[in-house]
Formats: structure tokens, sequence, C-alpha cells
């Protein structure tokens, strides 16, 4: 039996006590796991099982939304633990909808700009003046959470 396997069994176990709905294997080295929260809100994550023994995940759902690298199975359950029990939380939010719909924007957005960037040859002052409505964007978004009472 490979150690992909092992490892990617010992995250299905402890995913499924979290409540993981669903959990599919892919040729022992990628995993997705569906969690569902009721109303129709599932969240879902992908990660990947390196030949190096080091894990990529990714939550795919209810936004794509790429956490990062890291160096063992116990660091993949601890960020799920903590992120599903945010969502469930989050879910509850009145706003929840919202958010959905502006991270689905902004992933739109970054689409917009890899395509801008890779097909086009987007004039520099245009690309200043976007520049500076984004970090508006970044402003408000700060003040946002300055304002909000946390959870």
């Amino acid at each position: 039996m490979n150690e992909n396997t092992i490892s990617g069994d010992l995250i299905g176990v402890a995913l499924r006590q979290l409540g993981a709905a669903s959990i599919k294997e892919v040729h022992s080295m990628m995993h997705i796991a569906n969690f569902d929260l009721g109303g129709g809100v599932e969240v879902s994550y992908v990660f990947n099982i390196t030949k190096d023994s080091r894990y990529f995940l990714q939550r795919m759902r209810p936004y794509p939304l790429p956490q990062g690298k890291f160096s063992d199975a116990q660091e993949i359950i601890d960020f799920i633990t903590v992120d599903i029990a945010a969502f469930r939380n989050a879910h509850n939010s009145k706003n929840f909808p919202r958010f959905v719909q502006v991270n689905d924007r902004m992933g739109q957005l970054v689409g917009q700009l890899e395509d801008l960037f890779l097909h086009y040859n987007v004039d520099g002052d245009a690309l200043a003046a976007f520049h500076n409505e984004l970090e508006k964007l970044v402003g408000a978004a700060e003040t946002l959470r300055g304002q909000a009472k946390p959870l």
C-alpha cells in the first residue's frame, strides 16, 4: 500500500468524523471532500498529495480559494476543522449569500485580469487607474473589517 493512500485514508476518516457528506479519491493522489451545511450550501475541498508527501489544499465551494501547501495530514485536518466550524457559523448570517456573491465576482475579476495580462496590450495609464480603484476596494474592505463585530 502506498503512503499517499494511507495519508488520504487517515484524512478521510477525520473528515467523515467532522461531518463530510462525501469524500472522493482519484488515483490516491487527489481527494475531494464535501460538507453539506443545509439549505443548499455546500463547502468542498480538494487536496492533492504530492510524491514528496506534501499537501496542497484548495477550497472549491462555496467559492474557490487556494489555501496553500501543508507538510502533513494533521495540518490538513486542523485547517479544515477550523474552516468548517467558521463556515457553519457564517452560514447562519443573513449576509452569507451576499458574501458568496461578492467572492464569486472577485474570482471573475481575477480571471478577467489574467486574460488582460496574457492576451492584451493594456495601456499603462489605464492599468494605473484600475490599480487605484482596486486600492480603494482594499481600503473599503479594511474599513468594513474595522467596523464589524467579530463572530
